[in-house]
C-alpha cells in the first residue's frame, strides 16, 4: 500500500470501528426494549388477571359472608389494581416496541455505513484507489455519516446495551467471520481465489 494512502486508510478503519460500535449498541438496545416490553406485557396480564380474580372472589366471599375480615379481599384487590394501573399507565402498550423499532432502524443505517466502509477498505487494500479517489470516498462517507447523526436523533441507549455490545464485539467477536464459517457456508467454487 502506498505510504500516502496509509493515513487515510487508518482513518477509515477508525470510522469503521466507531460506526460498528454504534450499530451494535443500537441493535442490542432494541433487543433490551423488546425483552422489557415482553416482561411488562406479562406483568400487566398477571396483575389484571389477579385483580379480576380477586374482585370475583371478593364478591363471592361477601355474598356468602364466609370471611369475618371482610376488608382483606378488597384491600388485596385495591393494591393489585393500583400496581396494574401504574404498569398500564407507565408503559403504554407499544411504547417499548416503538423504541425497539427506532433502535433497529438506526442500527440498520449504521450497518449500511459500516458495510460501505468495509468495501472501501477492501478496495483500497486491493490497490483500486489512488490518494484522490480514496479521499473522495472517505469524504462521501463522512457526509453520509454526518447526515445520519445530524438529521435525526439517535435513539437513547443504556449502559447495559453498551456493556453487552462490548462483550459481543470484543469477546464474542460478533461481527467477525471466521475461516471455518466461510468454508462451511460459501460454496467452494466461490471461496478464496
Amino acid at each position: 500500500m502506498d505510504d500516502k494512502i496509509f493515513p487515510i486508510y487508518k482513518e477509515i478503519e477508525d470510522r469503521l470501528v466507531k460506526i460498528s460500535w454504534t450499530h451494535k449498541v443500537q441493535e442490542i438496545q432494541a433487543g433490551l426494549h423488546l425483552k422489557r416490553s415482553s416482561c411488562h406485557k406479562w406483568w400487566m396480564a398477571i396483575t389484571n388477571s389477579i385483580t379480576t380474580t380477586t374482585a370475583f372472589v371478593t364478591v363471592i366471599t361477601s355474598a356468602l359472608k364466609a370471611c369475618d375480615a371482610a376488608w382483606v379481599w378488597p384491600a388485596i384487590t385495591s393494591l393489585i389494581a393500583v400496581v396494574s394501573t401504574i404498569i398500564t399507565l407507565r408503559f403504554k402498550d407499544g411504547l417499548l416496541d416503538d423504541k425497539a423499532m427506532a433502535c433497529k432502524q438506526y442500527a440498520a443505517k449504521c450497518r449500511d455505513i459500516r458495510n460501505r466502509y468495509e468495501a472501501i477498505l477492501a478496495d483500497a487494500k486491493a490497490g483500486r484507489y489512488n490518494i484522490e479517489t480514496l479521499c473522495a470516498k472517505r469524504d462521501e462517507m463522512t457526509d453520509i455519516e454526518n447526515n445520519l447523526f445530524a438529521g435525526e436523533t439517535a435513539p437513547h441507549t443504556t449502559a447495559k446495551a453498551v456493556a453487552l455490545a462490548k462483550k459481543a464485539l470484543l469477546e464474542d467477536k460478533d461481527s467477525l467471520t471466521e475461516d471455518r464459517e466461510i468454508k462451511a457456508i460459501v460454496p467452494r467454487h466461490l471461496q478464496e481465489i
